[in-house]
C-alpha cells in the first residue's frame, strides 16, 4: 500500500502579513459550509479505493487555528 499525505488549505486570516506567499484573505466566513465541503472531498477521495494509506494531514495556508473546534 502506498503512503500519502493530505494538505488542507485554510485561506482565511485575521490580517494579511506582508511576507506571506500563501493565498489568503482577511474575511469572516461561514466555516460550516467550508468544513462540510472539505469533508465531502475526503469522502469522495476515499471512495476511489486507490490503495493509499494516509499517513499525515497538514493544515496550512492562512491561519488554520481560526477554525472553531467541533466534536
Amino acid at each position: 500500500m502506498k503512503r500519502a499525505g493530505i494538505y488542507i488549505h485554510w485561506p482565511y486570516c485575521k490580517s494579511k502579513c506582508p511576507y506571506c506567499d500563501f493565498f489568503s484573505r482577511v474575511a469572516k466566513v461561514d466555516q460550516d459550509d467550508i468544513i462540510k465541503s472539505y469533508l465531502e472531498d475526503l469522502v469522495y477521495y476515499r471512495s476511489l479505493n486507490n490503495n493509499y494509506h494516509i499517513s499525515t494531514i497538514f493544515f496550512g495556508g492562512g491561519t488554520p487555528s481560526l477554525i472553531t473546534p467541533q466534536n
